[in-house]
């Protein structure tokens, strides 16, 4: 069975951009999962209050290959140069994590 990897991105918006980006991100994992490429596991989207604009998701890659997958398609990576483009110049950092099980 795949083991599914866990994974943290952190988002800058552009000033002006942050509603837009919000929206964006309180249905991304839900597209992701219905393309087959998250995990039926526990995720979250949240703002930084003490941020302006500053943006925090956390969710589970189905398996080792699926960020490759989702770099693939054409919808997703439609999705992510959106993500991109409401946010500042290496304003989208992801980093895959090891729980501490």
């Amino acid at each position: 069975m795949p083991k599914p990897v866990l994974t943290l991105v952190t988002y800058q918006a552009r000033t002006g951009s942050e509603e837009e980006l919000a929206g964006v991100l309180r249905t991304h994992v839900a597209r992701l999962r219905e393309l087959g490429l998250i995990a039926d596991r526990p995720h979250f989207a949240a703002a930084r209050p003490e941020k302006p604009g500053m943006f925090i998701e956390s969710f589970w890659w189905a398996h080792e290959g699926a960020a490759e997958l989702a770099h693939d398609h054409s919808e997703v990576q439609e999705m992510w140069m959106r993500v991109e483009d409401l946010c500042v110049p290496g304003g989208v950092q992801q980093m895959a994590l090891a729980p501490l099980d």
